[in-house]
């Protein structure tokens, strides 16, 4: 299987004693809500997302394992990877199921693709994007253009 932008794979066994505990952090939460303030939280404390380290570090973008990408500490990492990363706590933590969380795709500067998460809550879909946090994306936004858009 060959893992990119556009492909959802089903979620492998966990077995990284680090990614557990922050399942089990996620698991400890109040609403679902705080289950996707945590997680984004721990992926975007731990990875980071660089603009042109996209295309630098393209051959990074292959790796299908979440075990794997959880041993890289404060590297970069492309969107789908941190995408992934926070649906695997979502979902590992009990607080979401698959049909729950969907992806979303825009162009950022109208021309580098880019994946993001739609999220169901309660009160309609959210908007995830951690890779696009440090360049000032909050909740419910995601990059699009050249600035952030909204669901809803």
């Amino acid at each position: 299987m060959t893992f990119n932008i556009f492909t959802r794979y089903p979620i492998p066994e966990i077995t990284d004693s680090e990614l557990l505990k922050a399942i089990a952090k996620v698991r400890s939460s109040e609403s679902k809500e705080t289950a996707i303030k945590k997680s984004l939280k721990i992926v975007e404390n731990k990875f980071r997302g660089y603009r042109f380290m996209t295309y630098v570090y393209f051959w990074k973008a292959f790796d299908e394992d979440p075990n794997h990408l959880w041993c890289r500490n404060n590297d970069f990492m492309h969107c789908h990877h941190q995408n992934f990363l926070v649906r695997v706590l979502l979902i590992k933590s009990s607080w979401f199921k698959e049909k729950d969380i969907s992806y979303g795709y825009s162009l950022v500067g109208y021309v580098s693709p880019h994946q993001w998460l739609k999220i169901n809550l309660k009160n309609g879909k959210i908007a995830v994007d951690p890779w696009n946090h440090r360049y000032g994306a909050k909740w419910n936004q995601y990059a699009g253009g050249f600035g952030f858009k909204t669901l809803g």
